[in-house]
């Protein structure tokens, strides 16, 4: 199916090809007989990164079989309040567990290569996929757990709690970030200038353009070279 698709938006006049992603969040968990892992709850639970590592090598196989080459995970979101309906997607409250598990990215995407810039994302060869951290950023911290609530906390507390996964994450070249439904302090994160533009890509140097009116889906251009690797062109 993902195939047609991508046929015919190449044999449209501009010849603009689509980018397709699927939540896969446990494993391609939403198609038929794919392999299904636990949920990242457990998975941090078991403080093995090298495991989480392969089942994400795993996931990008059956994704790509597919004919999808982008996933919405993983979720590094550090959830602090166990009634937050979606605490199952977080590694941990703990933030160092989280970034330990954020080698699931390069096990989704392949290893950066040792020259590539910090920020510019990277995915290698036909059997891996772009990955989607998320819910940038402070969406595990939201007022009694409420979804897509306000985070109150103040600026150390975001940063040194909810920050350091994403900065570990660009650091392995994933490829994109999904910007968080929720707010901090009362601004949408979608409408908060400072961290969307003034931090993920000025501090923590995301080289990818983030559209503030979409959450998840960046303007990028892509170019295969002759590995079958996806690298990414620039633009300011």
């Amino acid at each position: 199916m993902i195939n047609e698709y991508q046929k015919g938006s190449l044999s449209t006049r501009l010849g603009i090809p689509m980018m397709y992603g699927i939540d896969a969040v446990h494993g391609h968990n939403n198609v038929f007989n794919a392999t299904i892992f636990p949920h990242n709850i457990g998975l941090g639970a078991t403080r093995d990164s090298e495991l989480v590592r392969r089942i994400g090598a795993a996931t990008a196989v059956e994704v790509r079989a597919t004919g999808i080459p982008y996933v919405f995970a993983p979720c590094i979101a550090v959830c602090r309040d166990p009634r937050w309906g979606r605490c199952y997607e977080s590694y941990s409250e703990d933030h160092k567990i989280v970034q330990e598990m954020t080698e699931i990215v390069p096990g989704l995407q392949g290893d950066i290569p040792a020259d590539s810039l910090k920020g510019v994302p990277f995915v290698g060869g036909k059997k891996k996929v772009a990955a989607c951290v998320k819910h940038f950023v402070g969406d595990g911290g939201t007022t009694k757990g409420i979804n897509e609530n306000n985070a109150v906390i103040d600026r150390h507390g975001l940063l040194s709690i909810h920050m350091p996964a994403y900065s570990d994450s660009i650091i392995k070249g994933v490829s994109t970030v999904m910007v968080s439904y929720s707010s901090w302090n009362g601004e949408k994160m979608h409408a908060n200038r400072d961290l969307v533009t003034g931090f993920l890509k000025d501090t923590l140097r995301f080289k990818v353009n983030v559209p503030l009116l979409f959450t998840c889906l960046l303007l990028f251009s892509l170019l295969l070279n002759n590995n079958n690797q996806i690298r990414w062109t620039l633009k300011s």
